[in-house]
């Protein structure tokens, strides 16, 4: 019409948006890729390689992309290396660990639950856990509210060993047999507390570390982080066996840090052929965004224990889900 001016996007404006396009997502995962691998010299790189499972569907997916629509061969190369690279750290999940053909019919069961702070959904929680009917239910993030709360209702696990806090790292052990030798440990400069102590129910009694790691969002948090783990490395080595570790350790196996405490004590992650299981955050959860991003709550055994089951629960107003599971000796 006259008067007006028509804009025409040409075929080649669209390549060379598309090209422009691909050059910065493969430049991001190069990016991400170099400084995950670099993790143990920047506390930042160390936050980055947390994230190898999006950084891999990523390079994965531009990979797949570029190949698809015959775009630069050498990019598609380069997104690919980096698709390996990730995935040769997340690989070992997917692979089964072998365990005894001898083990115990007799098994025990435990649930770990991130209750959250801000989660004021007792009633919930307490029905789910008897729903559940687990042996040992381990708890972070244990307030005085709901201490209170469970010490009227949680009759069903009548031996509690708790430290309550305001913040998020109160914890607790509720559990249907007394356990023995029970003490909280306070592992690192954090002055967060543990739980240790001996299960009852079993052929034998099965020691456990209950924790909660500090997060590592900040440099001085990250001293706190790495500290717990070196100190809870020096406790695991003294402790009986069979052993349980549990706890939100703010981490991700593949992390230097974990995999170093995993492998210097001697334990197994229990999803070792089970495959990586996101536990936060929880879906639609209201300060996060649409679906699980990092697989922090963890159960780690002696390989004197067989794992005949691992499932995460429902996270009942949670910001975690559950981790459940069930072993025998």
């Amino acid at each position: 019409m006259p008067g007006t001016t028509q804009k025409i996007v040409s075929p080649s404006n669209i390549a060379r948006l598309a090209c422009i396009l691909s050059v910065a997502i493969v430049a991001l995962c190069i990016f991400a890729t170099i400084l995950a691998e670099s993790e143990r010299l920047w506390w930042r790189a160390y936050l980055v390689a947390q994230f190898r499972v999006e950084i891999f569907a990523l390079s994965a997916l531009t990979a797949i992309g570029l190949a698809a629509f015959r775009g630069s061969t050498p990019l598609a190369i380069c997104a690919s290396l980096c698709a390996l690279i990730n995935y040769s750290h997340l690989l070992p999940y997917y692979v089964w660990h072998s365990q005894s053909l001898m083990d115990s019919d007799k098994t025990m069961k435990l649930m770990q639950i991130n209750l959250n702070v801000k989660n004021k959904q007792y009633e919930a929680v307490t029905s789910y856990v008897k729903k559940n009917n687990p042996d040992v239910v381990l708890f972070e993030e244990l307030t005085p509210e709901w201490k209170n709360y469970f010490e009227a209702n949680l009759k069903t696990h009548p031996f509690a060993i708790t430290e309550t806090r305001l913040d998020t790292y109160g914890i607790g052990m509720y559990c249907k047999a007394a356990p023995k030798n029970s003490r909280i440990v306070y592992l690192g400069e954090s002055g967060h507390p543990s739980i240790v102590a001996e299960l009852q129910g079993l052929e034998k009694p099965v020691c456990i570390l209950h924790t909660h790691v500090q997060g590592p969002v900040k440099k001085e948090f990250f001293r706190w982080h790495e500290g717990q783990f070196l100190s809870m490395e020096n406790e695991v080595k003294q402790l009986p066996r069979p052993l349980v570790v549990s706890g939100d350790m703010n981490s991700n196996a593949w992390t230097y840090l974990l995999s170093d405490f995993i492998r210097n004590s001697g334990l197994v992650d229990t999803q070792q052929g089970r495959g990586i299981r996101m536990t936060w955050p929880t879906p639609f959860y209201w300060r996060y965004g649409l679906f699980p991003l990092l697989a922090i709550d963890h159960f780690f055994v002696s390989d004197d224990i067989t794992v005949k089951k691992r499932e995460l629960g429902i996270p009942n107003s949670s910001d975690h889900f559950p981790v459940i599971i069930e072993f025998s000796l």
